[in-house]
């Protein structure tokens, strides 16, 4: 399998655990590492999102990929994703495009998002 196709299966990997609200699945996919920065501009670590995700704070009810450009580096992957999406995130609804930006890194054989930014886009 290409580089190319292992970050798209672990792409819909991580697409399928936030729909599902897979902690287990999460936990894998994500790495210790982890900083993102979402939608509301705070910086939150793996096991902050990972929280969100059991607690219920954040549940995504539809995702769905638009458009997803990838930049492959060696043992690393950035992905830019145009997300259409309806989520509950601490109480509010949000229903609109998402800009993710996803940074992959093969760490111990497995790939890993070490870094990601959300960006609601304008109505």
């Amino acid at each position: 399998m290409s580089q190319l196709e292992e970050i798209q299966q672990e792409e819909e990997r991580l697409r399928q655990a936030m729909l599902t609200r897979n902690v287990a699945e999460l936990d894998r996919l994500l790495s210790d590492e982890l900083l993102a920065v979402g939608p509301d501009g705070q910086m939150v670590t793996k096991e902050e999102d990972l929280a969100m995700h059991r607690t219920g704070q954040v549940t995504f009810h539809t995702l769905v990929s638009k458009k997803t450009d990838i930049k492959l580096l060696p043992e690393a992957a950035i992905v830019f994703v145009l997300m259409d999406m309806q989520v509950t995130f601490q109480g509010g609804h949000f229903a609109g495009f998402c800009r993710y930006t996803r940074i992959w890194s093969k760490q111990t054989g497995s790939w890993q998002i070490v870094g990601a930014h959300i960006s609601p886009l304008p109505n």
